[in-house]
């Protein structure tokens, strides 16, 4: 499956993968995942993109008046069956924040809407 995807959509599946418990196989996988999500140092620079230590936790933060251009992935079956796993599960999003980087990634990824909210219930669809 290829994905077209922002650097905030980039940032934010590193994060939320990274933030899954696994085996050590499966953690292998995800690193992957990761890597390949991973912006260049180039990348970094031209949103100005900033490692913060909070609470003994790295956050980044950028430049939200910055952008690069989207980049295009392609994922195999089983990674996008890992990607999925890891929105399905978490439960730590902010529903104005996330809104702007998680709804075109749930629209690329669940052409099936109904099957996500089976899982989490229905979602409001406003025009």
């Amino acid at each position: 499956m290829k994905l077209m995807l922002d650097h905030t959509q980039r940032l934010n599946l590193h994060a939320l993968l990274g933030a899954q418990r696994a085996d050590v196989g499966s953690i292998r996988a995800i690193w992957a995942i990761q890597d390949r999500l991973a912006l260049s140092a180039d990348e970094e620079r031209a949103i100005e993109l900033k490692r913060e230590i909070v609470a003994g936790q790295e956050r980044v933060v950028w430049n939200p008046a910055l952008s690069i251009p989207a980049k295009e992935f392609e994922f195999n079956d089983a990674e996008i069956t890992r990607i999925k796993a890891a929105l399905q599960l978490w439960d730590g999003y902010g529903v104005a924040t996330d809104r702007h980087w998680l709804e075109p990634t749930i629209h690329a990824l669940f052409s099936d809407i109904s099957q996500l909210e089976s899982n989490h219930g229905p979602r409001s669809r406003t025009p």
